[in-house]
């Protein structure tokens, strides 16, 4: 019975390893907030890579985060973009949140949904329901833009940088990062954007990155990773 228990622990053991993210980073920097740490970028060559790892295609989604506009930026310094093409970019400038989404069958050029404050925490969700993207700011409507229906979500993306993680480093502190494989109502939005979701509630969180991780005030050179605890 002892050598059978110790053979389903080490089988648990290695199906849970598979939620570990293992995204190509630079020394990260964690700062201490509400929900524990925060994933902090400096504007200067720090970017991390991602990948939501899914079994479908994502069409409609909502992407949602808590940032902080921690400095100073050009005009489309990167906070959250697609791996290698146009699908999804959210960058920042110095006032205010900017998107690109070509490859999703958006606008070919930079738009600018709302404003971003300066050292203030902000709660940003974006919702692609069918042929709409729709831009929510601390859970009020700010936008909304006409994108292709079928197009699907790039799952590969990159933090903190373009595309080819060489520049438009972005000055900003990054908390509560989620990926939903479905449509988010304003409502949903408005009560969870405070809380810490319980990943076994819905299996349509696909990304979960609580940035935890880390020690808090200052460079982590061993960070190996950023931890998913989404579990679908």
């Amino acid at each position: 019975m002892n050598k059978l228990f110790i053979i389903l622990l080490l089988t648990i053991s290695a199906k849970s390893w598979g939620q570990i993210s293992l995204p190509q980073l630079q020394p990260l920097q964690y700062t201490s907030y509400n929900f524990g740490n925060a994933l902090n970028f400096d504007g200067t060559n720090a970017f991390g890579i991602g990948q939501v790892y899914v079994q479908d295609s994502i069409t409609d989604f909502t992407i949602e985060f808590w940032i902080k506009n921690s400095g100073t930026d050009g005009s489309n310094d990167r906070v959250y973009c697609s791996y290698n093409n146009n699908g999804l970019h959210i960058a920042k400038s110095a006032t205010s949140l900017r998107l690109l989404f070509t490859d999703i069958g958006g606008t070919a050029t930079w738009v600018t949904p709302c404003t971003m404050e300066l050292n203030t925490w902000v709660h940003f969700a974006l919702v692609k329901n069918s042929n709409v993207l729709t831009v929510y700011k601390n859970a009020s409507s700010v936008a909304t833009y006409s994108v292709t229906a079928a197009t699907n979500l790039p799952t590969a993306f990159r933090l903190g940088s373009n595309v080819d993680g060489v520049g438009e480093n972005g000055n900003f502190t990054m908390d509560e990062l989620r990926i939903w494989n479905t449509v988010r109502t304003r409502a949903d939005i408005q009560k969870y954007m405070y809380t810490i979701i319980d990943p076994n509630l819905n299996a349509t969180l696909k990304l979960y990155y609580r940035f935890d991780q880390g020690d808090a005030g200052g460079t982590n050179t061993n960070e190996l990773g950023l931890y998913n605890s989404a579990i679908n």
